[in-house]
């Protein structure tokens, strides 16, 4: 059973951004997550050049216990932080890398919020230390919760209100036409890239969320074809 629903996430992710915000929330397209997570939160960011064996880590929050392997005058050193630290990839801080690092960001603070909102003995009631877990079961009770951070990190960088006044502000009424699960038409694309833009987030992130809060009305395949492609069946009439 989830510790919270989506709908859930969604609303206390909008709520606290409305709270950082106050009355520039709704004149807002864009979170600054650097300052939610530093002054809201009250976490400590800094940016460290990472040594670890993975190398798709690229942000950290410290437990205060566990090491953190980072460069030091080109030197590997395990780096305990204070609890509550975020540490993010310094590569990330490239013009280039705006949206992984904000997303990355993000998701760090809803680390936060999920252990602080989240009574502990409810996650804790779902795993048993005398029980022999398998391998399998393991992996589904922890990339469970990492679903859930993902998603309240999706609803603090893309508050539901915000999303919405940027839908309205491009001029989109009644939704955005995907075709199948994955096909978009060409104008689409760039226009959904323009709101992602004025969000500071990836098209791919953007994507996601437009998808997870009902933006996208999904119409059969057949109709990008026949009717964006041209192609049909030989012997159907047009």
């Amino acid at each position: 059973m989830a510790l919270y629903s989506y709908e859930e996430i969604d609303e206390l992710g909008e709520g606290l951004i409305r709270q950082y915000l106050g009355a520039e929330a709704d004149k807002s397209c864009c979170v600054d997550i650097e300052g939610f997570v530093t002054e809201y939160l009250g976490l400590p960011l800094f940016y460290r050049t990472f040594a670890e064996k993975d190398s798709d880590k690229i942000g950290f929050i410290s437990d205060g216990i566990t090491p953190l392997r980072v460069y030091k005058n080109g030197i590997i050193v395990p780096t305990v932080f204070s609890k509550g630290t975020v540490v993010i990839e310094k590569c990330l801080r490239r013009e280039n890398e705006s949206g992984r690092r904000r997303f990355t960001i993000s998701h760090e603070g809803a680390h936060f919020v999920m252990d602080r909102t989240v009574p502990q003995a409810s996650f804790h009631r779902e795993y048993d230390n005398e029980r022999n877990y398998t391998p399998n079961d393991l992996k589904f009770l922890f990339s469970f919760k990492e679903t859930q951070i993902d998603r309240m990190g999706a609803a603090i960088l893309m508050p539901r209100f915000m999303v919405f006044n940027v839908v309205k502000a491009h001029g989109v009424k009644d939704g955005l036409l995907i075709y199948g699960d994955s096909i978009l038409r060409a104008e689409d694309k760039l226009l959904i890239l323009d709101m992602a833009n004025a969000m500071g987030v990836s098209f791919a992130a953007f994507l996601i969320r437009l998808r997870e809060l009902g933006i996208l009305r999904r119409h059969d395949l057949s109709e990008y074809i026949t009717g964006e492609m041209g192609l049909r069946k030989a012997g159907v009439p047009l």
